[in-house]
């Protein structure tokens, strides 16, 4: 079966290393699948980068309007609630006659803001094929956040978005109506692999009355390894007695990762018998791989950052290297961290949250705690470090139960019979390709709207417009002030400058008309004493 995967990126990010396993998946099982990105960065030859372009400069112009929009009326103008990313879904990239998306059986689409739209997408119903859409977030059914940080109002109309400090102009409302819209009729199977985000999805206003279905992440269980621990520690440099801890995401700073819960937590953990023996026995190792929060570092513990981990094989032998995998998350899917952490044997302590309770088994494979429970938190941290048995037991549950339920093999086949019920079932759909396509072309930079969008986007822009150019000109203006003020200070400092030289000359004069006049007295007394 030829299936098309398109991801904004091949292996950056989490949602994209996770659409990059699944084709590599279907490809080891015998499927013919190629990957369409707009940011490349592996090295494979199954993952094409789109070139696109704009169709004039007119347009070029329009997409840096769009561009100045995000920017100003969206990222400069997010409330407190939510750091996580909040996307405008304007403009796409017209695939619809691309020569991978006519040879193409299946279409799977991923994470693609930034890169479809909601009237790009619509043009996708017209290629006559089954379109499955992999959520990895929120955002193909709100409108605009990627994760809705506990605002429900996606399910209604979006029509006052708490992560916008003002929106005068309705622009989540418009947004979540485009979408419902246009994607209404749409042969669009939604794929979710959480239990949590399905059923978010099916009570969404936009998905609805869409087929849901709930397909789990799979991964390498043959590189995400359990080596035995004290094999793991020693290789990174550990005593194998000590008891190892690890934390880790791409960005600790992002506030649904959890992290300010979990420094607070590690803080009142700090304090319980359980990490005061082991800290004054020199027993205990935190580890952090990616970017973690800056406010670890106000913790007394011993910590010990890794940096960005590259490699696989690396990330396996950390996670086995642990202990214990703290995954602190408020709002989450399903971690790729949390399964590389148990397929390494590694139970996981996290909140009871998002897509964790599908995986982690309390007591079995990991330890949960209710919703932003700090203190429960920092107790059952205490607990797990005190008790190896658990740990052991866990360890041993975690690494069969991924086995079991999570691998990649299991996974790819779980999309291949979804691909091939959806074949079998589709009714015939007439093709109806885009007039004069030249299949040569790099496809076009889309700049249609949906019909809501169209109609705010005039005074949206014309405001986002007039905003920029008063921010600016009122910089440009502070600037100014500033380099008067500089070269007030300038001239003054010269001024001082040609005193001091004045000053200098002045004294110089007297010295040596005082020296003169001494040898010249000096000269005389010689003089009469000859």
């Amino acid at each position: 079966m030829r299936i098309l995967q398109i991801s904004n990126s091949d292996i950056q990010g989490g949602a994209a290393r996770a659409a990059y396993r699944l084709h590599r998946g279907l490809r080891a099982i015998g499927q013919d699948s190629q990957m369409v990105v707009r940011h490349k960065a592996s090295t494979d030859l199954s993952v094409a980068q789109l070139e696109w372009q704009a169709a004039s400069a007119a347009a070029a112009a329009v997409e840096q309007n769009l561009a100045l929009l995000q920017s100003r009326y969206i990222h400069h103008n997010r409330t407190p609630r939510s750091n996580t990313s909040f996307s405008l879904p304007y403009p796409g990239i017209d695939l619809s006659n691309t020569p991978e998306m006519l040879a193409c059986d299946v279409v799977n689409l991923h994470w693609v803001a930034y890169l479809q739209s909601p009237v790009t997408l619509w043009k996708l119903g017209a290629i006559a094929k089954p379109i499955v859409w992999t959520l990895h977030d929120m955002w193909a059914f709100t409108g605009g956040c990627h994760y809705s940080a506990g605002c429900s109002q996606y399910q209604q109309t979006c029509a006052t978005c708490p992560q916008l400090e003002a929106d005068p102009f309705h622009l989540t409302e418009v947004i979540l109506q485009d979408k419902a819209d246009l994607w209404a009729d749409l042969p669009l199977v939604i794929v979710a692999p959480s239990q949590w985000l399905a059923d978010c999805a099916k009570r969404s206003q936009v998905f609805r009355n869409h087929r849901v279905e709930v397909i789990p992440y799979g991964l390498e269980t043959e590189v995400f390894q359990a080596i035995a621990k004290p094999t793991a520690k020693q290789s990174l440099g550990l005593d194998p007695s000590v008891v190892t801890l690890l934390i880790g995401a791409d960005d600790g700073n992002e506030q649904r990762k959890g992290f300010t819960e979990l420094v607070e937590a590690l803080r009142l953990c700090a304090q319980s018998e359980e990490m005061q023996a082991l800290l004054q026995a020199n027993r205990l190792q935190i580890l952090c791989f990616g970017t973690p929060s800056p406010r670890l570092s106000e913790l007394n513990l011993p910590l010990h950052p890794l940096g960005r981990i590259e490699s696989d094989l690396v990330l396996s032998e950390i996670y086995s290297a642990a202990d214990l995998f703290i995954l602190p998350s408020l709002e989450d899917n399903l971690p790729n961290t949390m399964l590389e952490a148990l397929s390494c044997g590694t139970p996981v302590l996290a909140f009871a949250i998002g897509g964790i309770p599908d995986v982690v088994q309390h007591q079995e494979t990991g330890y949960l705690v209710p919703e932003g429970d700090i203190a429960g938190l920092a107790t059952a941290i205490a607990h797990c470090l005190s008790h190896e048995d658990w740990r052991s037991h866990w360890s041993q549950a975690a690494r069969q139960h991924i086995e079991q339920n999570y691998s990649l093999t299991l996974q790819a086949s779980r999309y291949l019979a979804l691909y091939e019920d959806l074949t079998r079932s589709a009714p015939p759909r007439s093709f109806t390709p885009i007039p004069e396509a030249d299949l040569s072309a790099a496809p076009l930079l889309d700049l249609d709207f949906g019909s809501y969008f169209q109609q705010i986007y005039p005074p949206l822009m014309f405001q986002t417009l007039q905003t920029a150019f008063q921010t600016t000109h009122k910089q440009l203006r502070q600037t100014q002030r500033q380099l008067e003020r500089s070269q007030s200070h300038l001239q003054q400092t010269e001024a001082e400058l040609q005193q001091t030289r004045d000053r200098l000359t002045a004294l110089e004069t007297s010295k040596f008309l005082k020296m003169r006049t001494f040898w010249f007295k000096l000269k005389q007394l010689l003089h009469r004493s000859d």
